[in-house]
């Protein structure tokens, strides 16, 4: 399976278009990072369905491990996008993926399983970029439905984004400071407008007026690149994996069309790290 490189770039939605004050420090110890994650146990979470829809397939109790076996070439298992996507580079190397635990969700037919097979795992990184992706992938051995939500047979890949603590800190000090600037325009807009209604005097009520415009415009240059922030996640928000590594909670699950090189989102992902049994 080929993916694109408009398919590949677009795992680092939070990482494109964040605009620094200073560079990011390229990341130089990628299969360090994923080795000190290897034996890592997640449960993971999914929430299959469009954005507004009232039907929705909710998937619980899935549970992988983060193993550290890179996966044989006689071993049947998912193609990735990054080991297996077109700058393979990006990819600190695949491991193999273990479901301790099926994922279940509530039907009509009652309580049903949902089978994860096949299932690799890798982090992605592009170095000078503030964050990269952990990204699960497996097969699914079924449509799984409910009413109209659909988690379609074949791969599925579940990411999320991931953080140094510095790319972090300055993430969350960039989107801060552009958060407070848009709100001091907005609220000076808010002023300008209410003075305007106030003042009887004309010369003060087009004084006013064009004061209003003025930050009326800052306020939206400001909120402009402020899109590309909103997936900075807050601090409690996000977990702490082995060595410097920050994942999002919240992710992504996707699948790929071969006819299409945009990927096909199907929802939305929680995460949490749970400890192994003793």
């Amino acid at each position: 399976m080929k993916l694109s490189i408009v398919f590949l770039v677009s795992i680092f939605s939070c990482g494109n278009g964040f605009i620094f004050e200073k560079p990011v420090a390229p990341l130089t110890n990628l299969g360090q990072l994923v080795e000190a994650q290897s034996d890592r146990r997640l449960s993971v979470g999914l929430d299959i369905g469009k954005p507004g829809d009232s039907s929705r397939l909710a998937i619980s109790g899935l549970v992988f491990d983060l193993s550290k076996r890179a996966p044989s070439f006689n071993d049947d298992f998912v193609k990735m996008p990054g080991a297996h996507g077109p700058q393979p580079s990006l990819s600190g190397g695949l491991r193999t993926l273990t479901t301790v635990q099926e994922g279940s969700f509530i039907s009509m037919a009652g309580s049903e399983a949902v089978k994860a097979l096949k299932g690799c795992w890798e982090i992605i990184w592009r170095n000078g970029f503030p964050s990269g992706s952990i990204i699960c992938g497996f097969e699914i051995d079924r449509d799984y439905k409910r009413n109209e939500a659909t988690l379609p047979k074949g791969p599925v890949y579940v990411s999320f984004n991931t953080w140094t603590s510095l790319g972090l800190k300055e993430a969350q000090e960039t989107k801060q400071r552009k958060t407070k600037k848009a709100n001091d325009a907005e609220n000076k807009k808010d002023e300008e407008i209410a003075k305007m209604k106030e003042s009887n005097n004309v010369l003060h009520k087009a004084l006013h007026y064009f004061n209003a415009l003025s930050a009326a415009e800052e306020c939206m240059n400001t909120k402009r690149p402020l899109q590309s922030l909103n997936a900075v996640p807050s601090s409690d928000e996000i977990i702490h994996l082995e060595g410097d590594m920050y994942v999002s909670t919240k992710g992504c699950v996707w699948t790929k069309d071969n006819n299409s090189v945009k990927p096909i989102i199907l929802g939305s992902a929680k995460l949490n790290s749970v400890p192994k049994d003793e």
